[in-house]
C-alpha cells in the first residue's frame, strides 16, 4: 500500500489533487478530514459515589471463582 499525503486550503468546494503514476489502475481511498477544528473534550474519569467508595473488598483470586462449580 503506498500513501500520499497533502494539506490544502480550500477556497471552493472542488479540490483536485495530482496523483502519482503508480496509483494509475489502482483502486484508491480518499478521505478529507479538516484539521483546524477544535479537539474533541477528554472524558472526565467516573468516580463512585462518596457514600459506596472504598467499601468494595476482593475476595479471593481475581481468575479462578470463588464458588464451586459442581452445585
Amino acid at each position: 500500500m503506498q500513501v500520499q499525503r497533502q494539506f490544502v486550503d480550500v477556497t471552493t468546494r472542488r479540490v483536485v489533487i495530482e496523483l502519482p503514476e503508480s496509483f494509475v489502475n489502482h483502486r484508491i481511498e480518499v478521505i478529507a478530514l479538516t484539521i483546524d477544528d477544535e479537539p474533541m473534550p477528554e472524558q472526565t474519569r467516573r468516580r463512585p459515589h462518596p457514600a459506596i467508595a472504598g467499601k468494595g473488598r476482593t475476595l479471593g483470586d481475581l481468575v479462578t471463582p470463588i464458588l464451586d462449580d459442581s452445585n
